[in-house]
């Protein structure tokens, strides 16, 4: 009973910092690799496995909804984005589920613990808003080069937080005399599209497609919509 209970308030404790988040906080994996090591990356998951000795302490990052595993005991404080820090405790082989969450973790037990969190890719987002792109490849622009490029632009915007936006490349399959190609850009919003559009990350990655990007857009048909509610 001491254990199931332990359970449901680190889970409550991680919904309470999770509700209600806007996650614009960067991947633990780059922010922190001191304390976040990736063990699996797929297209359907991607599994870290976490660190900390007593005393450590992290900095804000973001992690996607998924399961935590704990595989000792632990003694936390988590720090929300409001700056409040909460207390979770519990003991070996704890599974918890989490939600997409931005948090800063601080190690207060007096051993190490060690904790493998599974997150989600594969969960479909309800897109808000769309960028949507009718065009013929240039000359000089391969389709592989621009479907690398776009899977780079997306990997960037995963790391600001925003796992499942991004772009999407298609070949039209119908005859078409003037487009071959359809990219679709998927947003949860007009605020969360304006956010990344001025992050850092996604402004350095627009900068080194630059070229590419603007050889497409000298002659496609271009046009923002909205869902309707």
């Amino acid at each position: 009973m001491k254990r199931l209970m332990n359970i449901l308030k680190s889970c409550l404790v991680l919904l309470i910092l999770t509700n209600g988040l806007k996650l614009t906080a960067q991947d633990a994996t780059k922010i922190d690799p001191e304390h976040y090591k990736v063990a699996v990356d797929n297209e359907k998951v991607r599994v870290l496995r976490i660190n900390y000795k007593p005393g450590e302490e992290s900095k804000m990052h973001s992690h996607p909804e998924g399961v935590a595993v704990f595989l000792t005991d632990y003694k936390a404080n988590m720090t929300g984005e409001d700056g409040k820090a909460m207390e979770m405790a519990g003991n070996a082989g704890d599974v918890v589920w989490v939600g997409p969450s931005k948090h800063q973790p601080k190690n207060i037990g007096n051993k190490p613990f060690e904790v493998i969190q599974i997150e989600m890719k594969n969960k479909p987002m309800a897109a808000g808003k769309k960028s949507l792109h009718l065009f013929e490849l240039p000359e000089g622009v391969s389709e592989k080069q621009l479907n690398d490029f776009l899977k780079e632009m997306n990997q960037a915007i995963s790391d600001e937080g925003y796992p499942g936006a991004g772009y999407h490349l298609y070949k039209i399959t119908e005859k078409d005399d003037k487009y071959k190609y359809f990219m679709e850009g998927v947003w949860p919003d007009s605020e969360t599209y304006d956010k990344i559009h001025n992050s850092a990350s996604w402004k350095a990655m627009a900068d080194k497609g630059k070229d590419m990007i603007e050889k497409i857009q000298a002659n496609e048909l271009y046009m923002k919509a909205e869902k309707v509610k």
